[in-house]
């Protein structure tokens, strides 16, 4: 993956990231593995959708894949999102530029598009790799272990503590994103004040504009539904 960050015209401000293949069956063996155990290249796919899923108890936006690489790309293709789980960047830089918001010790939801929006404004372009070189496994059932929400609730012994404790952290995320129920005012009539704690050091950046971000995304605030919408990013699916 370094020489493929390399590759990309904004290094060394520039960041990989992809959702990698699952693992798939019951022998716990990636979809792309060898019998070894060695998981095997395959095209990559790129970060181009984005939506908001009304079930969500906590809604807020989803990062989802478009289409992935057809093979023969001179170059990694640009993407305008950032996959929690796997993203490569040069560490020292990218934790002075972006570094980890302690607020959000549970945020999952959300997480994603914040890191995309702070990244993308402090200057990094995001890029996705052309070939998949690791898997995961997004059924920890099958190991025995719990998921995400699961360990928040396990940790506080108490069922629906996840969605708790979502519900403040989304907040700070929606004030960052710009959702018209977490304005400022909003924020001061509803007296969570303290979720604001610090929010300048980990915000949105100083390179490019918020407004520029959602223009390059293709999203934009709709103030009927109180949402952030997404639409289609035709450049990124090319």
């Amino acid at each position: 993956y370094i020489a493929e960050l390399q590759a990309t015209s904004n290094y060394p401000k520039s960041i990989l990231s992809s959702y990698p293949p699952g693992f798939s069956g019951q022998q716990q063996q990636p979809q792309h593995a060898s019998s070894s155990n060695t998981v095997k290249e395959s095209p990559g796919a790129r970060l181009c959708h984005c939506e908001t899923r009304a079930d969500d108890p906590n809604p807020i936006i989803r990062i989802n894949t478009g289409v992935g690489y057809r093979g023969g790309e001179t170059k990694p293709t640009q993407i305008p999102f950032i996959a929690a789980g796997f993203f490569f960047a040069p560490a020292a830089s990218f934790l002075r530029d972006v570094p980890f918001d302690p607020y959000l010790p549970w945020c999952f939801m959300g997480e994603e598009i914040a890191l995309s929006l702070r990244a993308w404004t402090s200057g990094y372009n995001i890029y996705a790799p052309r070939r998949n070189l690791i898997a995961h496994q997004y059924r920890p059932g099958r190991l025995g272990l719990p998921k995400f929400w699961e360990s928040v609730n396990q940790f506080w012994h108490k069922p629906q503590m996840n969605n708790l404790v979502q519900a403040k952290a989304i907040q700070r995320l929606k004030h960052m994103v710009g959702y018209p129920t977490a304005s400022l005012s909003q924020i001061h009539k509803k007296g969570i004040e303290v979720i604001l704690l610090d929010m300048d050091q980990y915000s949105v950046g100083h390179e490019r504009t918020f407004e520029e971000y959602l223009q390059f995304a293709n999203m934009k605030i709709d103030e009927t539904t109180q949402a952030i919408v997404c639409s289609r990013i035709d450049w990124c699916n090319k």
